[in-house]
């Protein structure tokens, strides 16, 4: 729907308004096709004739925003979610730009762990208002979840998220990090049943690996050591893992491990 306020170039200059109807398609085609350059270029010429213009509520901010980022150029991607967001278009378009903003502030690169922590903390608060505008959607549970576990060691709040995610569907990626913040809580035999949830789907070395951690944690010297011999099996880096890793350190001066080591 076109705002219709007075004094804009798409109501002053002649043939503006239907050029940039004609931008807005064309870039929209030019998408659809992968063609994610000319689509910026469509969207960041209409952008330059009148920047209020969209279509169907939807700005060329968040068109162009798209675009960037598939291309990787997420710091670009950012600053125009920004200036979708600022334009108001519906709640559930903003619920969307939150939670690719959020995606774009994680694959931001930082030039220190301060400034990557900064923007995981920016990836978090996105996702939260995403769910705020619209909670129905699993992907920004599942992805702030993960990021409060993996990175923030906010075991509790990454846990309650993956919750709700999983009440959603069954996610492998996600029922890793759920079982993974359960082992960081000492709640072990609740994360063993995570994994070994995931390993009836999955050949993943690295649920074997986890499962040999909670194992070693136990004091389950056959499972530990039936684990450990999968996972270096099927990845021989492990072996460096469990040569290394203090979860292993009671365990390693005897015969069995020492072998899988050798």
């Amino acid at each position: 729907m076109t705002n219709k306020g007075g004094g804009r170039p798409m109501h002053t200059i002649p043939g503006a308004f239907q050029r940039l109807h004609a931008l807005y398609a064309e870039g929209e085609a030019r998408l659809a096709q992968g063609d994610l350059e000319g689509a910026v270029a469509c969207f960041t010429e209409g952008i330059g004739i009148d920047a209020h213009f969209r279509q169907r509520y939807v700005t060329m901010y968040a068109q162009r925003a798209f675009a960037l980022q598939k291309l990787g150029r997420v710091a670009e991607a950012i600053a125009d979610y920004g200036k979708a967001l600022e334009l108001g278009e519906p709640p559930p378009n903003q619920a969307q730009y939150h939670f690719h903003r959020a995606t774009c502030w994680t694959a931001l690169p930082a030039k220190d762990d301060a400034e990557k922590r900064a923007n995981v903390e920016r990836a978090v608060a996105d996702h939260g208002r995403s769910l705020e505008l619209f909670p129905d959607h699993p992907g920004p549970w599942h992805l702030r979840g993960k990021l409060r576990v993996y990175e923030l060691e906010d075991f509790a709040g990454g846990l309650a998220d993956l919750d709700r995610a999983l009440a959603f569907r069954e996610n492998a990626d996600a029922r890793m990090a759920h079982g993974f913040a359960l082992y960081r809580m000492s709640r072990f035999d609740e994360a063993r049943a995570d994994y070994e949830r995931v390993a009836q789907a999955s050949q993943d070395p690295y649920v074997d690996y986890m499962l040999a951690c909670i194992h070693a944690k136990q004091g389950n010297v056959p499972a530990l050591l039936h684990h450990a011999e999968r996972a270096i099996g099927a990845d021989a880096t492990y072996r460096a893992y469990f040569a290394e890793d203090e979860e292993f350190a009671p365990y390693r001066n005897g015969p069995e491990l020492a072998a899988l080591l050798a």
